[in-house]
């Protein structure tokens, strides 16, 4: 995983134009998954909310994402 540079008011990554924050892949900018994490309130002090746009692969990789019943069927037939 490799680094990623904050955005002015220190909310996570400035949207992309392509390419997924975890492995650089090149992606559409309509195939890429953002992901909005939020501290819940005690632990606001030590950590800050975070906006970061990956691939499907990795958010494959985390499993945050649900994929539909044909997606699930195409994999099973690999």
């Amino acid at each position: 995983m490799k680094s990623v540079e904050r955005t002015r008011d220190g909310t996570g990554d400035a949207p992309r134009s392509q390419g997924c924050y975890r492995c650089d892949r090149n992606v559409a900018p309509s195939r890429l998954f953002r992901v909005d994490v939020e501290p819940p309130e005690v632990l606001e002090a030590e950590y800050r909310h975070a906006v970061r746009y990956c691939c499907p692969h990795c958010a494959a990789a985390m499993n945050l994402s649900e994929f539909s019943d044909r997606v699930k069927r195409q994999a099973g037939q690999s």
